[in-house]
């Protein structure tokens, strides 16, 4: 198999290529630069000059502070696949965890012009047209999207989320960069296939692809107001269509207080009841409905008009089926009747690992993380100090899971750490119980179970149906010698290559040596004409060889490896 760089990538790629290993040496990774061979994609004297101009920070700071500097200046891509890593508890260890949740996403603001000038391509008119007033000083910015307070012909005030011109094309760039780098890894260093890093970029590159159409952010806005039609507790911004695009989001402007502000002050607010009201609102999301919110951190949530909750940036969603939120409910049962065989089942009836597992060891690991808990009251138990434990002893066993549960993990964990800020005496289990037992409740419900033993019927029909043409078709194979069983030999490539590199090495050092014994017999015999005094074909002989030999020599110390 040729190796991924054998084919020139386009020369905008190349470049890219070459900043993200030189940022790489910069903050002090030469050796993951040398590992996926990357030396070749730029010069020996610019790593060089890299090295000397190495942040003055650098030298101070730990490899896990060095990783985070590296991905903030590689740009607005590589900061959010940071920010998306930041959650796989299941993967990384908590040190990398904690350094990853500091990656800010926030950027200057654009210049109004260029604002404008994207707005009026997106909607096909002016923006005087469309807008009485359109406030230039924007409210917010990421490196997606930025927002402007503006006014609707009719009145309306509105909050217009508008996506940055260009960003698309700089993420598509580096996605197909990480995808190539991903690649590198799985080939060049096969520790790392247990992480799984063409399926971890293959997920970001989804969800960050949806983050880019806003149009597509305001029809989940719109689910999640269904979903809340009857409670008055909580507020979704209505949002305007016909002045939305997949680059532009016109939303209702919510008035209201930021939790963040009310943290810091307080005044004035029912603390207890925001905390109440905000964590039911997310329980809902999760237990009930299967969408929420996956960053209701402080900034997100407003505290409108009647202690009524309203949320912002509906960019990060989670989705859990049916069948995830209750394998939840039974894992939080499990917890708190101490069971941990109950607990390994319902881990393992999620995702299983790559590889061979110790269920029994599973099974006591969690059997010893319970037993700080055991006795504890439903009220006393603090959810996200648990779902870390719990990842933790999960990631040990290299369980790994889907990214929207670990985002419902870091929601739990957002929420209850906010509800103890807002109130000291907040308890996030107390809140989810009922709807715990709510959902235990439905699964043995007998609606429920005629529901599930139908689609089981289902799927073992549609089987039975299948089969017969599935053994013919075989039997056919068979018959007419066309049966093909395929083998999968993992990193087998890797060998390969290798063993291509010294076989051709080899050869190389067979025609030096030849050249060698060559022109030192012409030298013996003085045959030939004459350069320089000395036979001319010996010392060309000579002079090839020495330049061969030297060739050589470079590439055997490049690599690494005498």
């Amino acid at each position: 198999m040729p190796g991924p760089l054998t084919t020139a990538p386009p020369v905008r790629q190349l470049r890219r290529l070459r900043e993200i290993a030189t940022v790489l040496v910069k903050y002090g990774f030469p050796d993951i630069v040398a590992r996926l061979h990357l030396e070749p994609t730029f010069a020996l004297g610019r790593r060089l000059r890299a090295l000397g101009r190495a942040p003055r920070e650098v030298p101070r700071a730990t490899r896990v502070e060095r990783l985070r500097l590296a991905l903030e200046t590689l740009g607005p891509t590589f900061i959010k696949f940071g920010q998306a890593l930041s959650i796989r508890a299941d993967l990384l260890p908590a040190d990398v965890i904690a350094e990853l949740s500091r990656l800010q996403d926030d950027v200057p603001p654009l210049p109004f012009d260029v604002i404008r000038t994207s707005i009026e391509t997106e909607l096909g008119r002016p923006i005087e047209q469309v807008f009485a007033r359109f406030d230039p000083v924007a409210l917010a910015a990421a490196s997606i999207a930025q927002v402007h307070r503006a006014t609707l012909a009719g009145g309306e005030e509105v909050a217009v989320k508008v996506r940055r011109p260009g960003i698309s094309a700089t993420i598509e760039g580096d996605l197909a960069i990480m995808a190539q780098l991903a690649r590198l890894v799985e080939r060049y260093m096969p520790d790392a296939e247990l992480y799984g890093p063409s399926r971890l970029v293959a997920e970001f590159a989804r969800t960050v692809r949806r983050e880019q159409d806003l149009a597509r952010e305001g029809r989940t806005i719109e689910r999640f107001a269904r979903n809340f039609a009857d409670d008055p507790a909580v507020h979704f911004p209505r949002v305007y269509w016909e002045q939305t695009r997949p680059g532009v989001l016109t939303l209702e402007y919510l008035d209201g207080v930021k939790l963040s502000e009310i943290l810091r002050s307080g005044e004035g607010f029912d603390r207890p009841l925001i905390a109440r009201r905000g964590a039911e609102v997310i329980l809902k999301q999760i237990l009930r409905f299967g969408l929420f919110h996956a960053d209701p951190h402080p900034a997100n949530v407003l505290v409108l008009p009647g202690t009524v909750i309203g949320l912002l940036d509906f960019g990060s969603v989670g989705r859990l089926d049916r069948a995830v939120r209750e394998t939840f409910a039974s894992f939080v049962l499990a917890v708190l009747r101490g069971d941990a065989e109950r607990m390994a089942d319902a881990v393992l009836s999620v995702e299983r690992p790559p590889g061979e597992l110790n269920v029994s060891e599973l099974k006591q690991d969690l059997a010893e993380m319970l037993e700080s808990y055991s006795g504890m009251r439903l009220g006393e138990l603090v959810v996200g100090e648990l779902l870390r434990e719990s990842l933790e002893v999960m990631s040990r066993h290299r369980l790994r899971f889907p990214a929207d549960l670990l985002l419902l993990a870091r929601a739990f964990m957002i929420v209850e750490a906010v509800g103890r800020q807002l109130d000291p005496d907040f308890q996030l289990v107390e809140q989810a119980r009922p709807m715990v037992e709510e959902i235990l409740q439905q699964r043995y419900a007998p609606s429920a179970v005629v529901e599930r033993v139908g689609e089981l019927g289902r799927e073992v029909a549609g089987a039975l149906q299948s089969l017969p043409r599935d053994l013919v078709e075989i039997v056919a194979k068979m018959r007419g010698d066309r049966l093909q069983i395929q083998f999968v030999h993992r990193n087998l490539e890797h060998f390969i290559h290798e063993m291509d590199r010294s076989s051709n090495r080899l050869s190389f050092a067979v025609v030096i040596a030849a050249l060698i014994v060559g022109s030192s017999l012409i030298f013996q015999s003085a045959a030939g004409p004459k350069m320089f005094g000395f036979p001319a074909l010996g010392l060309i002989g000579f002079v090839t060889a020495a330049l061969l030999g030297f060739w050589l020599a470079i590439g055997i110390l490049r690599s690494g490896r005498l």
